[in-house]
């Protein structure tokens, strides 16, 4: 491991996640038959209709997890529960207009006038160091959607506002990490699930309490060896950064 400057202080971690790529879709059973643009049969993705430059998602619980009484002496009596319903709120914009290319607008309020009795998920797929973090809200209803809204030279975000029953949060398989990258002028692509650095992990003290001096005055001893500092986790290995060892995909340039 290479040391900065102060080699007791922490080294710091580096992560790394997406903004652009961000996955997002919205099922329920009522869009079966009615999605036709290259989606499944009941679901539509989000993903294309939100702003990159924006805040285009937020999920707050819809009620406090803990309650607290105060008592006359000063004493508290805390209740705490563990209600994982919220109030989910998407700012589209309305593309198509229309359900069967998948707009959501359209989608939400086809819904809404065939009154819900089943209720949808909504999934949530983030690229985080090269892992998929998954979050899958369930329960969903329509609370709020705009019917609409016209302005020039703009596209104007609906805010649809969505009520949910809990979610649940994983890590994707490890075939779901694979991505597939091809350079131009190489004869072969190449498949493999990429993984940041072990450098970029970060570490808390980098030293042990025997190594350090205290109490020294108009001076320093020499407590440090350079001997070892900078072994090969300094430099990144061939392969390091890549789970499992890369495989060609197989693909090749076209005669």
């Amino acid at each position: 491991m290479a040391f900065g400057t102060n080699r007791a202080a922490p080294q710091q971690r580096a992560s790394f996640q997406t903004s652009g790529g961000i996955i997002i879709k919205f099922r329920h059973p009522y869009l079966s038959g009615q999605v036709s643009d290259a989606s499944p049969v009941d679901e539509i993705d989000v993903s294309k209709s939100v702003r990159l430059n924006d805040t285009f998602f937020s999920a707050v619980p819809l009620q406090d997890s803990a309650v607290m009484e105060a008592l006359v002496d000063g004493s508290t009596i805390t209740i705490t529960n563990h209600m994982l319903a919220g109030r989910a709120t998407l700012n589209v914009l309305r593309t198509t207009g229309l359900v069967g290319s998948g707009d959501l607008i359209a989608a939400l309020q086809l819904i809404i006038a065939s009154k819900d009795s089943l209720g949808g998920t909504l999934t949530i797929i983030r690229m985080v160091n090269g892992k998929r973090i998954i979050t899958v809200f369930y329960g969903v209803s329509v609370q709020n959607v705009p019917h609409l809204i016209l302005a020039g030279n703009a596209i104007v975000p609906y805010a649809a506002v969505m009520l949910y029953s809990g979610f649940f949060e994983g890590v994707g398989a490890d075939n779901l990490d694979e991505q597939t990258i091809w350079a131009v002028g190489n004869k072969n692509g190449i498949s493999a699930k990429y993984r940041p650095y072990a450098i970029q992990a970060g570490q808390g003290d980098l030293f042990s309490a025997s190594n350090v001096q205290s109490g020294i005055v108009g001076g320093v001893d020499d407590v440090d060896s350079p001997d070892g500092d900078i072994d090969n986790g300094a430099t990144p290995a061939a392969g390091d950064g890549l789970d499992p060892v890369v495989v060609p995909s197989g693909v090749t340039w076209p005669s």
